[in-house]
């Protein structure tokens, strides 16, 4: 179980755990104005709920192919303040078709491809993407995501130029970017990405999570001051 301020997490179903990625995208995307959401692979539903509690009119949709962390993720969204605006479908979102597009899409995606799998073959399509590429990942964006909309992500920071070029050749351009090192003596490990169709010069920032082991940057705090019970 994880605790936050205004939700509660049970993920002992769920292949991947709440964890620093997931928690600084839902903190850090642009969410204000949107009144479609989609998460895409919402694992427990974290970004969902996230979302759900920044922005106070959207209806938010969670896409989930596993099937205990689908039905786990809508247990979640049942127990919190926020279940009439919030849906979990569980299913691949290669094969979701839409009558209205998004206005945001947030994920936190498999991004390990190429890696040794994982044991377990659940952890290892949630983590090593063994099944959706970032090929795969960027079509499903581009047919469901409307003109004004925004594509908000977190990946490592060594790939960040193949997603950028595999979103260009769809016509999504960055908007925003904040380099993430999870210490300050460290290299950035992660990059978080806004792209958009319409996007302008592109707004960069960088962001650490702690100045070293347990002592956490004023920064980061800052960042999940509405969410974390701690902060």
């Amino acid at each position: 179980m994880f605790r936050f301020k205004r939700f509660t997490i049970q993920q002992d179903r769920c292949a991947m755990k709440v964890g620093t990625d997931g928690v600084v995208l839902g903190a850090w995307a642009e969410m204000e104005g949107a009144k479609r959401i989609l998460d895409i692979g919402t694992g427990t539903g974290l970004l969902a709920l996230m979302a759900a509690q920044r922005n106070a009119i959207a209806w938010i949709d969670a896409v989930e192919i596993d099937g205990p962390a689908a039905k786990q993720a809508a247990e979640n969204v049942a127990a919190s303040a926020w279940k009439d605006r919030i849906r979990v479908h569980r299913m691949d979102v290669r094969r979701v078709h839409i009558t209205e597009p998004y206005d945001l899409i947030i994920c936190n995606p498999p991004y390990y491809s190429g890696m040794m799998d994982s044991a377990d073959a659940r952890t290892s399509l949630a983590k090593h993407g063994a099944e959706l590429t970032f090929n795969e990942l960027i079509f499903s964006v581009d047919r469901m995501l409307g003109p004004q909309g925004t594509f908000a992500l977190i990946i490592p920071i060594d790939r960040e130029q193949a997603m950028l070029r595999i979103a260009e050749q769809h016509g999504l351009r960055p908007a925003r970017r904040c380099a993430m090192s999870y210490l300050a003596a460290r290299q950035g490990k992660r990059v978080l990405l806004e792209v958009s169709r319409n996007a302008g010069a592109s707004a960069g920032s960088a962001l650490v999570v702690e100045h070293h082991p347990g002592l956490y940057t004023e920064a980061f705090r800052d960042l999940l001051a509405p969410f974390m019970l701690d902060f």
